[in-house]
Formats: structure tokens, sequence, C-alpha cells
């Protein structure tokens, strides 16, 4: 059984970019706050802050919210 990996490349101090898997999984877990507890990602996407932090926006597993992912 295959498993998708998003791919990350350090571009810069502080500075990644982000390319989500061509398959929906998602193998990054966030805390969700409608359901209160820690759900995967579904849909994983990069957002562009100049804080340097790495974030990652997609949709809760069980809920379908939004949920975000911040790595420093």
């Amino acid at each position: 059984m295959a498993i998708a990996h998003p791919t990350m490349h350090q571009v810069a101090p502080h500075t990644w970019t982000f390319q989500p898997p061509d398959v929906p999984v998602a193998p990054m877990k966030a805390n969700c706050r409608a359901c209160r507890q820690a759900v995967g990602i579904l849909r994983p996407s990069a957002m562009d802050l100049k804080t340097g932090n790495y974030v990652v926006r997609g949709e809760c597993e069980r809920c379908g919210s939004e949920v975000l992912l911040i790595v420093s």
C-alpha cells in the first residue's frame, strides 16, 4: 500500500515551501475548535505568513470545520 506524503523544502531560514499530496490524505493532526480534540487534517494547504512560522490550513476529518496547524 502506497502512502502519499506532503513535500516540504526549506528555502531560507524560517521559510518553507509546501506541496500537498495529490491524494487527499492527511498525515498531520491539529486541534479542532468545534470537536475539541486532535483530528486529522483533510485537504491541507500552506498559508503564507510573514512570521516565519509554517502554517497549514485544512478541514477537520470529523466535522469539516477549518483547522490550523502552526509549526514554529
